[in-house]
């Protein structure tokens, strides 16, 4: 039969974690790779580090007729000036629905869209119930 008190004595209490250091701020390969871009290029004469050489030549890429200076003026762009903040629109799709006539609603089930404000119009005249 199962005991639910199993492991009660072992479990995290209430408001402590059992990682409260959080995720590492640095991973190994960043850190090899930020360390090594610091290091003066050994053949280059004016001792510039890695980082400085290979910044010098994307951005002569960048700056040329290339096929890749495309790829390189962006990558300038988005390490100097950051890229550029993306906004998406979340529409609330049931609250269109439900603000939608029964006409507009009978015309995207037969158009596959919705109608235009001319179509709308149109679509109004003809339902008008008549008066006796």
């Amino acid at each position: 039969m199962f005991d639910p008190t199993v492991g009660t004595a072992t479990r995290w209490k209430k408001g402590s974690s059992g990682n409260p250091g959080g995720r590492p701020k640095s991973r190994l390969l960043s850190e090899a790779l930020r360390n090594r871009l610091a290091e003066a290029k050994p053949d280059d004469p004016a001792h510039k580090t890695w980082a400085e050489a290979i910044a010098a030549n994307l951005i002569e890429i960048a700056a040329s007729k290339s096929s890749n200076a495309i790829a390189a003026a962006s990558e300038v762009c988005d390490r100097a000036e950051g890229r550029p903040a993306q906004r998406v629109q979340i529409s609330d799709f049931m609250a269109d629905i439900q603000s939608r006539s029964n006409e507009e609603l009978q015309f995207h089930l037969q158009h596959g869209r919705w109608p235009s404000d001319e179509e709308l119009l149109l679509l109004k005249q003809t339902v008008q119930p008549t008066e006796v």
